[in-house]
């Protein structure tokens, strides 16, 4: 299998994103130190600069992606569009998000440094609007937001994803699901980014 790890950090793939050894991994983020750790950690693997919502990748290249805990820190609905483009029809997507507590732990930790506190507010009202909307605001370039299983819902269905699986083993959630054919939803893919 092909898989994209999108938001790799430094190049692990947790057993529960059902990623094998045999599989064909491709790892992109924008944290160069995080890329050269992972770059010697698994030398078999491909490593790259890239941000979610430009991928660097031909329509259909992947038939898995995943990510764990990367995508409250990017322009959701435009991540999930480039997700589904780079993945064969009835490709498959493991999510992984910040609970609500994690939100406000961050909130808590950053009273009462003004500027600090007024980010975790944006981030409180973007989850919001995520949560009613499906979207995300983008302040000064930030669009970080907490995530809720209704904001996933609509995010992904708008964004062509189907047999949406959502779960919380361990605090986190996660949402799984598969994509559908771009004649089926009646998208179309746009060449690939420079």
């Amino acid at each position: 299998m092909r898989v994209l790890n999108l938001g790799c950090g430094t190049g692990k793939c947790p057993p529960r994103t059902k990623v094998s050894e045999s599989d064909d991994v491709v790892g992109v983020d924008i944290d160069e130190p995080s890329l050269a750790i992972a770059r010697q950690s698994f030398p078999n693997r491909t490593f790259q600069y890239a941000r979610g919502e430009a991928l660097p990748f031909p329509d259909a290249s992947f038939d898995r992606v995943i990510s764990v805990v990367a995508l409250p820190y990017m322009d959701i609905p435009k991540t999930l569009a480039e997700v589904r483009r780079v993945l064969v029809p009835g490709g498959t997507v493991f999510f992984s998000v910040h609970a609500l507590r994690f939100t406000l732990s961050e909130f808590r930790k950053a009273a009462p440094r003004p500027v600090p506190t007024l980010y975790r507010l944006f981030v409180m009202v973007n989850g919001l609007w995520f949560y009613l909307t499906g979207r995300v605001l983008t302040v000064a370039g930030r669009p970080e937001s907490f995530q809720t299983k209704r904001g996933l819902q609509r995010a992904m269905a708008r964004a062509g994803f189907v047999d949406l699986v959502f779960s919380r083993p361990d605090g986190r959630l996660i949402v799984e699901g598969k994509s559908v054919s771009v004649e089926s939803f009646g998208y179309q893919a746009s060449a690939p980014p420079n």
